[in-house]
């Protein structure tokens, strides 16, 4: 694999060629954010953010429809104010829980963490975060379950990774060349 298989703006523009859009829907695009806005997060959150995510919040078109696959539910992308604000709440309800519960094994159950940056929400109030605590996980996408909180195994290793997976997935159902409903 080249680093152009990962550029997340060829990526997209792969997936974007194959997503369906309904006859008579018209297209709703999330926001970009500039780099300096993006800087600003980044301050606000304490960290820093992978290349790719950088790149992924600067996309101008991306369509904020139901298209990311995970967990048994489909995903849409936010734009990096949203994002911001379901952050702040999640951060909200975890501290309005107090200190942490403990679980049968007598481990503290899960709360959403600082680190974790949502970019896209099911209908139901899951998110897909990106972790951007230091270790092996930073730059992983995960879901959270707002009811069930926690995480599971990472549902890819990063934004990269989830638009290459979503794009081989959308070629291989349309068979590889955009329809005349298709493309963006």
């Amino acid at each position: 694999m080249t680093n152009n298989d990962l550029d997340v703006r060829t990526l997209w523009e792969r997936v974007k060629a194959r997503l369906n859009l309904p006859a008579g829907q018209s297209l709703v695009r999330r926001a970009s954010a500039n780099a300096s806005r993006r800087g600003v997060v980044e301050a606000l959150l304490e960290v820093s953010m992978p290349a790719d995510l950088h790149d992924w919040w600067s996309l101008a078109d991306v369509r904020v429809d139901f298209w990311i696959p995970g967990g048994g539910d489909e995903f849409a992308p936010v734009d990096l104010d949203e994002a911001v604000e379901t952050w702040k709440i999640w951060l909200q309800v975890a501290d309005e829980e107090g200190q942490p519960a403990v679980d049968e094994n007598g481990e503290a159950e899960p709360r959403f963490q600082p680190q974790y940056l949502p970019f896209a929400q099911s209908p139901g109030g899951d998110g897909l975060i990106i972790d951007l605590r230091p270790g092996t996980s930073y730059g992983a996408v995960f879901v959270w379950d707002h009811e069930q909180w926690g995480l599971r195994e990472p549902l890819w290793a990063s934004i990269s990774a989830m638009l290459q997976d979503v794009a081989v997935t959308l070629e291989r159902e349309t068979g590889g060349s955009p329809g005349p409903h298709q493309g963006v």
